[in-house]
């Protein structure tokens, strides 16, 4: 009868459970962005976007955040399939699941940065964008802000990630077909403080 050294099957749950927590915590954000998030806000209006707008400061942070998360899940990798008391099973389920992880990162990587005209609500889906352009307000102001919500009159959340300047256009890209969105902008002065909201105008998906 052999004995497994308590030290050997405390390093073996160790890394297996760092391997699994990481690949879950990794799998549920890119989900959640990449098919969950633009149903969740068309259907309650009131949810923050949890999907960082396209090359700007919070994305690259979670790609940076990404990326080191599938190097630490490689390395656990590798430590899995050299670890002799884990069985066979579990060193194939831990591939599949790293190796799944890592792809996912790279579809949310080309569908977040605009490298690929990838829609959010999966493959296969013909791309809708709403665009939107509003006359320059009279008064001295920085930029723009622009709230969207699926419910007329009420219930607006801000879509635009930075500051809408030097333009008074913006292209709603996280739209989804069938649907009904009713648009408003605020202009912002140099002190961040909001205008009352401009005249609501539908835009009708098809």
């Amino acid at each position: 009868m052999s004995v497994v050294p308590p030290e050997s099957s405390g390093v073996r749950s160790r890394v297996l459970l760092i391997t699994w927590l990481l690949a879950s915590g990794l799998a549920l954000f890119l989900v959640e962005n990449l098919w969950v998030d633009a149903r969740l806000r068309a259907k309650f209006g009131d949810l923050p976007r949890l999907v960082p707008e396209a090359l700007t400061p919070l994305w690259f942070v979670m790609f940076a955040v990404g990326g080191l998360v599938c190097v630490v899940l490689v390395v656990c990798l590798v430590l899995v399939t050299r670890h002799r008391r884990i069985s066979l099973w579990g060193k194939v389920c831990t591939g599949l699941a790293v190796v799944g992880v890592c792809v996912l990162w790279g579809v949310w990587f080309s569908a977040t940065s605009g490298a690929t005209p990838t829609a959010w609500a999966g493959a296969g889906q013909h791309k809708h964008s709403v665009t939107l352009t509003w006359n320059a307000s009279t008064s001295p102001v920085v930029g723009y802000n622009v709230y969207r919500s699926t419910v007329k009159g009420r219930g607006y959340v801000k879509i635009n990630a930075a500051l809408v300047q030097g333009m008074t256009s913006y292209k709603d890209e996280t739209v989804e077909s069938g649907k009904t969105y009713y648009y408003v902008t605020r202009s912002v002065d140099a002190k961040g403080r909001e205008s009352f909201d401009s005249a609501e105008v539908l835009a009708a998906v098809p």
